[in-house]
């Protein structure tokens, strides 16, 4: 009996032990301020990453600064970089967004992160930066028009990126329906549905009129995400970034769908920047391509070796292929391309792709 009551006693003690931890782990909740919505994206220069997260209350110590702690081992973040911090006042709600770049990390290299403060510290995340130069392989998810409510592509793109389907993600546009909707409660909730793919794969974005927020000139959009922006107005509804061989462009066509709302000069800034950052691009990393000026000059046949066979091409310019009318080569409206490289070579002779090109003849 004696027994018994002596496990009754320290039950009882216990209980009142933990109950008493409870009310101290209340008071720690209220000082708490974990980070959600992660999300990482790329940043201006080809050895930097962005990282973006967000807190719904402001600290308690205002001393206190908020981090990115980073390296190339998950259990020794040995770096560490300071985020600013925007503070987005949206009808009845105020929440905080952190932002960071993190530069000259290596090329190719798995680096893993928490982001954070005092008040409350993210699970580590991870991500692998791309190879250094201009030629090498990589795999991007594009779409648009993704929402919380009825996001059914959701998890396969999870999935998506768990198995490394991908390496990173361009959203164009129409993003959560919406962002704004009950007090940004939804795009809260899309950010943190997407982490899971936003935090270790940069996540792109362009906005979509889904975006405008009706009247409120995309302050959602422009707020929360974190673009290469390398205009000179300091916009990010458009922007480019080269990766690998490809130089991508990101423009907002809503500026012309609103511009009876917010004026012609935003898309005429835009159109502006367009034509100055293609012409840097009018040849492979800003050497002088070749094609405008067979187009400006009207040049009409082009011969090439060094493929050991023949193809001849239907007259292509600009990716379109002009070879619908009954006589394509007749006064043509693009260069016709011939390659002629099978006279005979020590390497034998070549054969074609499979499937050939789309512009191919023969």
């Amino acid at each position: 009996m004696l027994k018994i009551l002596s496990i009754v006693a320290y039950l009882l003690t216990r209980n009142l032990n933990l109950t008493q931890g409870l009310v101290i782990n209340k008071n720690l909740v209220k000082k708490a301020n974990p980070p959600e919505q992660v999300r990482i994206s790329l940043a201006k220069e080809p050895d930097a990453m962005t990282i973006t997260w967000t807190t719904m209350h402001h600290f308690v110590d205002e001393s206190t600064v908020p981090k990115v702690n980073y390296g190339t081992n998950p259990f020794y973040l040995t770096q560490s970089q300071t985020a600013s911090i925007n503070k987005f006042a949206y009808k009845s709600k105020t929440q905080y967004i952190y932002t960071a770049d993190l530069p000259n990390l290596q090329f190719g290299t798995t680096y893993y992160y928490q982001v954070g403060s005092t008040e409350g510290w993210s699970s580590t995340f991870n991500f692998i930066t791309f190879p250094n130069g201009s030629n090498f392989p990589y795999t991007v998810a594009i779409y648009g028009d993704l929402g919380y409510k009825d996001g059914s592509s959701l998890p396969y793109l999870k999935q998506a990126m768990k198995n490394g389907e991908f390496d990173f993600v361009i959203h164009v546009g129409d993003i959560a329906y919406n962002l704004r909707t009950n007090d940004g409660q939804v795009g809260d909730d899309f950010l943190n549905a997407i982490q899971d793919i936003a935090a270790y794969k940069p996540y792109m974005v362009i906005a979509g009129n889904h975006e405008e927020d009706k009247g409120e000139n995309f302050t959602h959009y422009r707020n929360r995400f974190a673009m290469p922006v390398n205009n000179p107005y300091a916009d990010s509804m458009f922007y480019s970034f080269n990766l690998g061989p490809v130089h991508f462009v990101g423009l907002s066509t809503e500026y012309y769908a609103f511009y009876g709302t917010y004026g012609q000069q935003l898309a005429i800034n835009q159109n502006n920047w367009l034509i100055n950052d293609l012409k840097l691009k009018d040849g492979f990393d800003q050497m002088p391509g070749m094609e405008k000026p067979y187009l400006d000059n009207g040049v009409d046949l082009i011969f090439w070796g060094h493929k050991h066979s023949y193809e001849r091409f239907y007259p292509v310019a600009d990716n379109r292929v002009y070879k619908n009318a009954s006589d394509p080569y007749h006064n043509p409206k693009a260069p016709v391309y011939i390659t002629t490289g099978a006279a005979g070579s020590d390497s034998g002779y070549g054969t074609f792709d499979d499937p050939p090109n789309p512009a191919s003849a023969i």
